[in-house]
């Protein structure tokens, strides 16, 4: 997948200005900008699974119109991709609820904490975001594209 290496390039980036003395402002700047692209990836791993399993599995009328309502992308907070999953199978939410609510609700805090720090960003806001949680939150947003990508996979 194309956007998860341009991730793992923008990662490798911020990893490389941070370790610079004279380059920290950069490095905060890259790590802001690897939060924004960690939430995008996110959302866009869920629709494209999605669409490329719902395409595989249907054709017609049924598949024109379950793809037209795919295009409609909300925020990958979980319990927006918990009901998202639901529509699709009630036992895939219960596991994704289950993944979110492992380790004391660990994921499910995180991808909140990423999906409210890149619209705190997006909209200019003071998000206190440094290198050492952004680099975390792009490892959470993997952890959740992953299931995506797993799960929805088409035969």
């Amino acid at each position: 997948m194309f956007i998860s290496r341009r991730l793992a390039e923008l990662e490798s980036l911020v990893r490389e200005r941070a370790s610079r003395a004279d380059d920290q402002e950069a490095a905060a700047w890259l790590a802001r900008l690897l939060v924004i692209r960690s939430c995008g990836y996110v959302e866009q791993a869920v629709a494209e699974t999605a669409r490329a399993y719902t395409s595989s599995k249907s054709y017609g009328l049924v598949r024109n119109f379950s793809l037209a309502w795919l295009e409609r992308t909300q925020n990958p907070t979980p319990d927006a991709l918990e009901a998202f999953v639901g529509r699709f199978d009630s036992d895939l939410k219960q596991e994704l609820r289950e993944l979110f609510d492992a380790n004391d609700e660990e994921l499910r805090r995180e991808l909140a904490f990423l999906v409210d720090r890149r619209n705190k960003i997006a909209h200019g806001l003071n998000e206190g975001i440094g290198v050492v949680k952004a680099l975390a939150l792009k490892k959470v947003a993997c952890e959740a594209a992953d299931w995506f990508i797993l799960r929805f996979r088409p035969d």
